[in-house]
């Protein structure tokens, strides 16, 4: 039973796929030209935005991919559970501690769902009020980032799904 729960119920791509990721979401580039928090707050924004834009694309063909996005996001959550407690966070708090970052990620993908394509200030807006908590100070950082999410986004746009639900993709 337990081993429902475990990262080997995921042997259909997913692992390859985070991992592609994650690997993004860690680039150096974004604490020194982004200016993005080199913490696990900055490292959760970072995780959110990469994950949505994937999601986005794959929510684009629901037919193929709909148990594919819950099996991402569950092992998104696998990992962030796990994660917690290697930091040691207690065994008390880390179920509540999951809960409130998927609330948060979720809020994170409706909104970047739904501005991406727009070509006015409101990814840019809600990436102010993510990732850098509503500080203004940072609007111009915000723009690069959302201009780097829009790329992505297109690359995205024209990579295959099989490619990505097998992880046979690059993110930049």
């Amino acid at each position: 039973m337990l081993k429902w729960f475990t990262r080997q119920r995921y042997a259909n791509g997913i692992e390859k796929t985070y991992g592609e990721i994650v690997r993004q979401a860690r680039r150096p580039e974004f604490v020194i030209n982004f200016h993005v928090a080199d913490n696990i707050d900055g490292r959760f924004d970072l995780l959110c935005l990469h994950m949505c834009l994937v999601i986005k694309r794959l929510k684009s063909k629901p037919e193929l991919t709909r148990q594919y996005c819950q099996d991402l996001f569950d092992f998104m959550f696998l990992d962030m559970d796990q994660s917690l407690r290697e930091m040691g966070v207690g065994d008390l708090s880390v179920g509540k501690r999951v809960k409130e970052m998927g609330k948060a990620f979720l809020g994170r993908l409706q909104v970047y769902e739904s501005v991406i394509e727009l070509k006015d200030a409101k990814l840019q807006e809600a990436l102010v009020r993510n990732v850098y908590r509503g500080n203004a100070d940072f609007l111009e950082y915000a723009e690069r980032l959302a201009s780097y999410a829009r790329q992505i986004d297109k690359k995205l746009g024209d990579t295959p799904i099989k490619a990505i639900m097998e992880g046979e993709f690059v993110l930049q």
